[in-house]
């Protein structure tokens, strides 16, 4: 299965960098931290992608997969999963 990311996530994700780079006040830390994200969710959802649970608050078919408290919500499709969005747990951004 491909693994498509949508404009959605990679606006939340850009967000999330911002405020990494601004708490850590390291460009190597943010780039860490996202180049890890995003290997996670690859090698995660290409191996076993029902690895996350059920979000079907959500909408339909929607799936939760959580990397060090962020949350990654996407959709299984005929032959892509589709990363819809991450947010910080606790504050959920559609």
């Amino acid at each position: 299965m491909k693994i498509k990311f949508t404009p959605k996530f990679y606006a939340r994700l850009e967000e999330i960098a911002d405020f990494i780079s601004i708490q850590s006040g390291s460009k190597k830390i943010t780039i860490g931290f996202i180049l890890a994200l995003k290997k996670h969710i690859i090698v995660s959802l290409t191996t076993f992608p029902k690895m996350g649970r059920p979000a079907e608050e959500f909408g339909k078919d929607v799936r939760k997969l959580v990397h060090q408290h962020y949350t990654i919500l996407y959709k299984i499709q005929e032959e892509n999963i589709v990363v819809l969005t991450i947010y910080k747990e606790n504050l959920p951004s559609l």
